[in-house]
């Protein structure tokens, strides 16, 4: 009995080994961004972006990953995130996985905390909306704006660096 408990650990230990190995390598080789950050559309309520997650596996090994929850933030400072969800998405060996399309809503008085004079740039923020100029959006608000999504990996907790949308 005392062999086969042996035996039996040193089996666990081997395939911890080499599912750590592959987790190793895919951390390694992934590449993930954010694909197509944007404001989808601007109206009384506020103002909602909307991006895609895109994430390249180069190996030969697959992982499971949770839907990503997105936060956008002005200066490292937290201005709105989507709702978590328990959806589990396979990302399969040689492939590029896009991650469904994830929106975000501030409103405006969330907006007013960190813009002064909200409500009198309102007009010129709508009007550049319709043209489709993000740079007259930006210099409108006037404050940096940064995407980062979280997310779990294989078991394992993943947050990307900021990425600046404005």
């Amino acid at each position: 009995m005392n062999n086969w408990l042996k035996i039996g650990i040193a089996g666990g230990l081997v395939l911890g080994a080499i599912k750590l190995f592959k987790m190793k390598t895919i951390s390694e080789k992934m590449v993930s961004n954010l694909s197509n950050p944007r404001i989808h559309k601007v109206d009384l309520s506020g103002i909602y972006f909307r991006t895609e997650i895109k994430i390249q596996n180069p190996t030969k090994n697959s992982m499971t990953i949770t839907k990503p929850a997105v936060t956008l933030t002005t200066n490292n400072k937290y201005i709105t995130s989507n709702s978590p969800e328990q959806k589990e998405i396979v990302i399969k060996p040689l492939t590029t996985t896009d991650i469904d399309t994830i929106e975000l809503n501030i409103g405006w008085t969330t907006l007013a905390g960190y813009v002064t004079g909200i409500v009198g740039k309102a007009p010129t923020i709508i009007a550049a909306f319709k043209k489709k100029d993000l740079k007259g959006i930006a210099s409108a608000l006037a404050i940096p704006l940064e995407m980062k999504y979280s997310l779990y990996a294989n078991g394992l907790f993943y947050e990307s660096e900021p990425q600046k949308i404005m």
